[in-house]
C-alpha cells in the first residue's frame, strides 16, 4: 500500500475555505443592512457526492448519501452561528449470487449483499458573509465517525432478508471544516436557499472493509481482512435551506 502524499487538489480545496473565511469576516458586518438569512434555527438537507483522499482513496470509490444540518444564529445580523450536522455516507456495495450450502451443489441459490457505510456527526461554528441572493459562509467541524460493513442474505426469489452480519465496525473522532454558499430561491417570511458547498473530513488510525476486500474474500473462501488506515474525504453537498424559527 503506498503511503499518503499531499495532494494538490487538496490544496487548492483548502485554499478556497480560506478565502471564504476571510470574506466572511472582511463583509459580514454589512449583513445586517440586507435581507435576513436565518432566522434563530434554520434547517436543511443535502445530497452528498464523497470523494475519497489519501489511503482511502487507493482502497475505496466515491461515496453517495444524505445529510442533515441545523443552524443556531448567535448574533442578530447572522454573522455568527452554530452548526450540527448529521451525514451518512455508503462507499461501496457488493452484490453476489451464491450456493446456500455446498452439501445442497447448485439447487438453492441466495443473494449475498454487502454494504459499507459511515455515519458522521459533527458541530462547530459557522461565519456567514454579505447576504443577498450569493451568501457564502465557511465552518469549522468536530464531532466523530462509525465505519460499518453489514452483509445480509435474501431468498433469490422473494428477497426476503434471513440472516444479517455485521462484518466490520469502528468509531472515530473526526475533524475538519465546510464552505460554499446559499443561493436564494424565494423570499418573505421564510426564504428558500440553495446549499451548494464542500465538507471535508479526517479521521485517524480507522479499521473499515472494502468492496474489493469483500469480494476477494468470498472468492477464496476465507474472512474478510479489515484495513485500518487514516480515512480523509470530500463531501460536495447540494441541498435546500429553509428557516425553521
Amino acid at each position: 500500500m503506498r503511503s499518503s502524499r499531499r495532494q494538490p487538489g487538496a490544496m487548492r480545496h483548502a485554499h478556497v475555505v480560506a478565502a471564504l473565511l476571510v470574506g466572511a469576516l472582511v463583509v459580514g458586518p454589512a449583513a445586517g443592512a440586507q435581507d435576513q438569512p436565518v432566522g434563530p434555527v434554520t434547517a436543511g438537507v443535502a445530497l452528498n457526492i464523497a470523494q475519497p483522499r489519501g489511503v482511502f482513496a487507493e482502497t475505496t470509490n466515491i461515496g453517495v448519501g444524505l445529510s442533515g444540518n441545523a443552524l443556531f444564529r448567535l448574533d442578530p445580523n447572522a454573522i455568527f452561528n452554530i452548526r450540527t450536522e448529521l451525514s451518512f455516507i455508503n462507499y461501496g456495495n457488493v452484490n453476489q449470487r451464491l450456493p446456500l450450502s455446498p452439501t445442497l451443489g447448485n439447487l438453492i441459490q441466495v443473494d449475498l449483499r454487502t454494504s459499507n457505510n459511515i455515519a458522521s456527526f459533527v458541530v462547530g461554528p459557522q461565519l456567514l458573509g454579505p447576504t443577498g441572493a450569493f451568501m457564502p459562509y465557511a465552518s469549522a467541524l468536530a464531532g466523530f465517525s462509525a465505519f460499518w460493513t453489514t452483509s445480509t442474505v435474501e431468498g433469490s426469489n422473494n428477497q426476503t432478508e434471513f440472516a444479517s452480519t455485521t462484518n466490520s465496525s469502528d468509531f472515530a473522532w473526526a475533524y475538519g471544516g465546510a464552505a460554499g454558499a446559499y443561493v436564494r430561491v424565494t423570499n418573505g417570511v421564510r426564504p428558500v436557499r440553495m446549499d451548494i458547498g464542500m465538507r471535508y473530513l479526517r479521521h485517524d488510525d480507522v479499521t473499515y472493509l472494502t468492496a474489493d476486500e469483500v469480494r476477494a474474500s468470498t472468492r477464496e473462501g476465507r474472512d474478510a481482512r479489515p484495513i485500518k488506515s487514516r480515512v480523509d474525504f470530500f463531501t460536495y453537498v447540494l441541498g435546500v435551506q429553509m428557516i425553521v424559527f
